[in-house]
């Protein structure tokens, strides 16, 4: 990936969970890649029981990231979206995160809480801007940064970015035609959709975001095409936002 531009890359739990991790840690270093996250599925919200199970399985992330060397672990709060959470619900996702947080300091490792609404069929108690700075609140951990991941429930993407752009230290980017509160509609490149990602990014720098930008659900092409136009757009816009 670094010969096409790219600085760094993340791993998810479907390839860690039977990976070669120090092969991939040397592999990555060999090519110049940083790795960025590991990429569980933690689920705080539903029942005790996922809560719980979601704490076990943040040790073995902790470990991934440990042995991989990645910086952060992706954090979703849960399957339950803020409208519909309770107050039990929120106590426990902040708790949990917390507990996360506290273990994951122990070795050198952050957390990437990151913005999820409806629209993915998975929805977390950060889906508004609201929701997320009040969730970040409640946690009050050092190794807690944020991701977002647009849309969000009921805002442009430019009053995300007014309200989040200087929390976060990642965009998971992607673009879109014709996506519903309950649908995608058709994913394409950033340069394409319906979202004027460029302007979003403005903002987003007015606002202190100097951080990561990810290609997320790139597999609107094959991934080889949408990861070398992706990186061209991204080294043009970056230049362009410079000026």
């Amino acid at each position: 990936m670094s010969e096409l531009g790219y600085d760094g890359i993340e791993f998810w739990k479907q390839y860690l969970d039977h990976a070669d991790l120090q092969w991939t840690r040397e592999e990555c270093r060999r090519r110049g890649v940083e790795i960025l996250q590991v990429c569980p599925y933690f689920d705080f919200t539903t029942s005790l029981a996922s809560s719980i199970d979601t704490l076990n399985e943040a040790d073995h992330f902790i470990q991934y990231a440990t042995e991989i060397g990645a910086k952060y672990i992706r954090t979703y709060t849960g399957r339950t979206p803020g409208r519909d959470a309770s107050d039990e619900q929120w106590d426990r996702a902040v708790m949990g995160i917390q507990t996360v947080a506290e273990r994951a300091a122990l070795e050198g490792v952050s957390l990437m809480l990151e913005t999820h609404q409806v629209i993915h069929g998975g929805a977390c108690l950060v889906d508004t801007s609201p929701n997320t700075l009040r969730m970040l609140s409640l946690i009050d951990r050092p190794n807690v940064d944020l991701a977002l991941q647009l849309p969000l429930v009921g805002e442009t993407p430019e009053f995300t970015a007014i309200q989040l752009g200087g929390k976060a230290v990642q965009v998971q980017a992607h673009n879109w035609i014709g996506a519903t509160q309950k649908s995608w509609g058709e994913l394409t490149f950033l340069d394409s959709g319906e979202h004027d990602f460029a302007a979003f990014m403005r903002v987003m720098k007015s606002h202190g975001f100097d951080g990561w930008v990810s290609i997320e659900h790139a597999d609107h092409h094959p991934w080889e095409e949408t990861a070398a136009h992706e990186a061209d757009y991204l080294r043009r816009l970056i230049i362009e936002m410079s000026k």
